[in-house]
């Protein structure tokens, strides 16, 4: 079933076919049966994850969808990149699909229903089991990202179970600045400053691109546990292009992701996780359209990993797919619980 409502959604153009399949899960009955397994379960940051394996931010922007989600399989949803007003995004064409290289560029540019529609999404929340995550980022046209961020974090904050901070989204001119040293520790300061006063405070994490110079990595970490970050989603979409990859990819504008990021965001992940010996959470995202690829990335040192592309490769029934494998591949190798695999390949 899978197969075919995958071959009949990509007859339409990527967006397109993006829009048609949250209609579905919206709209249609889910029929699936979620796999659980002790062995997947995990608290981490003071939640409950019944598997380690999330929808990445970019899937459900507006969150309309995360419950139907959360039935399908994923042990956590992220929404979002969400901003503080509707935004259009960038021009059209701006998603673009490569079935060969399993990967997708896209250029949107945030494009979103505005964080007041959004949290009216969020609201109507019925499944508390799974943790839900926020992810923000500022308008195209704003005076002052860190604005944006203030306005946001304090918006969706008792509403998300965690917020990740997007810094790293290459679609959105001059948003990767933020990751210089002092850039950085001026958006982390005023961001935790502003949420001070609150009784409980929500983990935030910070999601980097993969294309910085090594030692970008190291101010970035510094500055993470300087204001007691709970960690790094790792990572974003690429810019920079492999000259193994088709001439239409290495042509192509926009941010990479699917298979050909793997071994970049891979790459990345285990830098992080030597410097840092499991004092952050680490969230792998990149390439991953297996349970052996997954295990990888914790085996690297991601706690948790995120996919998206994938997703659209292969339909509903891949999460519950990687999920058993992993639960195999944990068993193969004596552990016990999927976090005693955390960092084990290093």
């Amino acid at each position: 079933m899978d197969n075919l409502l995958i071959s009949l959604i990509r007859k339409f153009e990527p967006e397109t076919a993006h829009d048609i399949s949250i209609k579905l899960l919206k709209f249609a009955p889910i029929l699936f049966n979620k796999f659980r397994h002790e062995l997947l379960e995990q608290e981490i940051v003071g939640l409950k994850f019944q598997n380690p394996v999330g929808m990445a931010a970019g899937y459900d922007k507006n969150a309309e969808v995360f419950e139907s989600l959360f039935k399908i399989g994923f042990g956590f949803v992220e929404c979002g990149t969400v901003t503080p007003l509707p935004q259009y995004g960038n021009p059209k064409p701006r998603v673009f699909r490569y079935i060969e290289e399993s990967a997708l560029i896209n250029s949107l540019g945030f494009n979103n229903k505005g964080i007041n529609s959004f949290l009216n999404g969020v609201q109507k929340r019925t499944d508390f089991d799974s943790p839900l995550g926020i992810n923000i980022g500022p308008n195209k046209d704003t005076k002052n990202f860190i604005d944006d961020y203030t306005i946001l974090i304090n918006k969706a904050h008792d509403f998300a179970d965690y917020i990740t901070v997007n810094i790293s989204s290459p679609n959105t001119e001059n948003l990767r600045k933020l990751q210089d040293k002092t850039a950085l520790e001026e958006l982390i300061s005023n961001l935790v400053a502003s949420l001070k006063d609150k009784k409980v405070q929500k983990p935030i994490f910070i999601k980097i691109n993969p294309d910085e110079e090594s030692n970008n990595y190291s101010d970035i970490i510094n500055l993470i546990s300087k204001y007691s970050i709970a960690g790094l989603i790792i990572s974003n979409t690429t810019i920079q292009r492999e000259q193994n990859l088709s001439p239409q990819i290495r042509k192509q504008d926009g941010g990479l992701s699917g298979k050909p990021l793997l071994k970049k965001s891979n790459e990345i992940l285990e830098l992080v996780f030597r410097e840092t010996q499991g004092s952050i959470i680490l969230i792998g995202v990149g390439g991953i359209s297996s349970g052996g690829e997954a295990y990888q990335k914790i085996k690297l040192g991601a706690s948790l990993i995120q996919l998206y592309s994938a997703f659209t490769f292969q339909g509903p029934n891949l999460i519950n797919k990687i999920n058993k494998e992993l639960v195999q591949l944990a068993k193969k190798d004596g552990f016990n619980s999927i976090s005693e695999a955390v960092g084990s390949g290093l």
